[in-house]
């Protein structure tokens, strides 16, 4: 009896890269490799994030239902409106990341931990959910009135138009109407750089919304802890993720060609997104809407000053056509966050700033002589 091979999309008896498997559209994918482990950064950064889980029950809003039925309409508005992308954001990621990256991912080591963040993001969506679910009490009426912010839903094109690119593409190459070739790869690349400007950019600055609203009022506390959980996950590991990611690809030819090819569109993108958040910025600050000891030029030094990070990996900051803003101008996200002092560099230098208050056990089975 002759045994027919597996189908290689399914299971690669052939691989012969093991030891040095390519992140995305390399051979593909056989044995779960744990043995050669190429990319450690991205391994840890996953084991990471694995090990802070959390449910999206853990805080209680029955306050932030009174609140909302007492607090001024301005702050009412701005925090239904920020909650309205967030919630529209984190819907797309839960959905998105492992759905593009399934059909191309050829490293074990990347795949789990694009799948543990798609699993966060499931946390983070799910999370909002229960925020408008507990502290409504007709939480449908609001999911309507969420729905209804149009200009939430707007700040969500630049990013969704690569989305939509990247799936057709994912999707056409599984169904072998593709080549893997260089132009596939790009449109893959092009959607890890998009998911990181979403991330560092746009939920960074929803974030210092949030913050503010809580830090300035005093009010919507168990939200404020809820997206501060979900703040964190996103900068200290999310963000970290991407770039540890685009760093190792660029360390090899395909990646350097995909940036050189790229760079205009990457120069692009970086200036719509910061582009949308300026408006958005604006549109939040309208209709008399305000945030205690926040103007709206610092919400946009914000932006600013997120995009200056992003801007930076890429080495890209003479060409973007926003202001470079380096000192942070939003103090209280300090106290939210735990941020470096000083902005990541270019994505071909590792840095280890991020890791803030992490701690790993390194003496078992160690003996130690002990002077009484």
């Amino acid at each position: 009896m002759t045994q027919e091979a597996l189908p290689t999309k399914i299971f690669n008896t052939d691989k012969s890269d093991y030891a040095f498997p390519e992140i995305i559209l390399g051979q593909d994918l056989g044995l779960f490799d744990t043995i050669n482990k190429f990319y450690p950064e991205i391994w840890k950064l996953y084991k990471t994030l694995k090990n802070q889980d959390w449910d999206e029950n853990e805080f209680d809003y029955s306050t932030c239902n009174v609140q909302f039925k007492t607090c001024d309409r301005h702050t009412y508005d701005m925090m239904v409106k920020t909650l309205a992308w967030q919630w529209e954001a984190d819907s797309v990621a839960s959905r998105s990341i492992a759905a593009v990256l399934a059909p191309v991912c050829t490293s074990s080591e990347a795949w789990s931990g694009w799948v543990e963040i798609t699993k966060n993001e499931i946390v983070h969506a799910a999370t909002y959910s229960e925020i408008v679910r507990n502290s409504f009490d007709n939480p449908d009426d609001i999911l309507n009135e969420i729905l209804s912010v149009k200009e939430a839903i707007s700040r969500l094109r630049v990013v969704s138009e690569v989305f939509n690119r990247a799936f057709e593409v994912s999707y056409d190459y599984a169904r072998g109407q593709r080549e893997n070739d260089q132009e596939t790869y790009n449109a893959i690349y092009l959607f890890i750089v998009a998911v990181l400007c979403m991330e560092r950019i746009q939920f960074l600055a929803s974030f210092a919304v949030t913050f503010g609203i809580c830090d300035g009022t005093g009010l919507f506390q168990p939200i404020g802890k809820a997206v501060q959980k979900i703040a964190q996950d996103e900068f200290e590991v999310h963000v970290q993720y991407g770039k540890e990611v685009l760093r190792a690809m660029v360390k090899t030819e395909r990646g350097r060609t995909a940036f050189e090819q790229c760079r205009d569109k990457i120069v692009q993108m970086i200036d719509e997104v910061t582009a949308s958040e300026v408006e958005w910025t604006d549109y939040a600050f309208s209709e008399g809407r305000e945030l205690t000891g926040v103007t709206c030029q610092m919400m946009k030094d914000w932006v600013h000053f997120s995009a200056t990070d992003v801007a930076r990996f890429f080495n890209v900051q003479d060409r973007v056509s926003f202001p470079i803003v380096t000192e942070n101008p939003l103090k209280y996200m300090e106290s939210w966050l735990n941020m470096s002092k000083v902005q990541a560099s270019n994505q071909e230098e590792d840095t280890a700033q991020y890791k803030v208050g992490v701690m790993k056990r390194d003496d078992e089975n160690e003996v130690f002589d002990v002077d009484f």
